[in-house]
This record gives C-alpha cells, sequence and structure tokens, in this order.
C-alpha cells in the first residue's frame, strides 16, 4: 500500500488478513481509500487552498506537515473527519471482499 501522510490514521492489517497478498486487491483498496479521503480533504479545505495542498501532496505524499497544513485550513477537526471516513470506507470494502471470498468457495 502507498505511504500517505495519514496512513498512521488506517489500520491496515485487518485488510491484509483478509485479502492476503493478494497485489491487485491491495491496490484496489488502497486506490479506493485514497479517493475517499481525498474527497473528505477537499470537502472541508477551502476551495481557494486546494491547488496548494495538492501541489505539496504531489510532490511529497507522504509528508506530515499535509497533516499541519490541513489542520491549520479546515475548520473541523480533519484527522477525525479522515478516520471516520476511512473506517467506515474500510468497513465496506471488507464486508465485500469477504462476500466475494465466500461466493468463490461454493
Amino acid at each position: 500500500m502507498a505511504n500517505l501522510f495519514y496512513d498512521h490514521l488506517i489500520i491496515v492489517e485487518e485488510i491484509e488478513l483478509v485479502v492476503g497478498k493478494d497485489k491487485k486487491a491491495l491496490e484496489l483498496i488502497d486506490a479506493v481509500l485514497q479517493h475517499e479521503i481525498l474527497d473528505v480533504i477537499f470537502s472541508y479545505l477551502p476551495r481557494e487552498k486546494h491547488e496548494e495542498f495538492l501541489a505539496h501532496f504531489h510532490r511529497a505524499p507522504n509528508d506530515t506537515k499535509l497533516m499541519r497544513y490541513l489542520q491549520e485550513h479546515c475548520a473541523i477537526n480533519i484527522e477525525l473527519a479522515i478516520l471516520d471516513r476511512a473506517n467506515k470506507t474500510k468497513r465496506k470494502l471488507l464486508k465485500e471482499v469477504k462476500k466475494h471470498v465466500l461466493t468463490a468457495s461454493k
């Protein structure tokens, strides 16, 4: 999974236990999580800060200063918002993966 500034908020071991070493599945889950988290960020980050954030994210996606930047510019606790969305998304994805595994084993 990609090394990103918000990784400390996401426990990936649960995903890895269910998916195992399936690289394609892990990449897909990683992409979905990233999409969902960026949706949260852009929902709360003022529009005039989007371009600046994206430029920094593109240059250094694992830079922990990005979280500080978001905390300074978002009117809510962005870490909690990211954590909440990541957990909800992770639960949905794990449910789908488990359903697929059960269907495939029949």
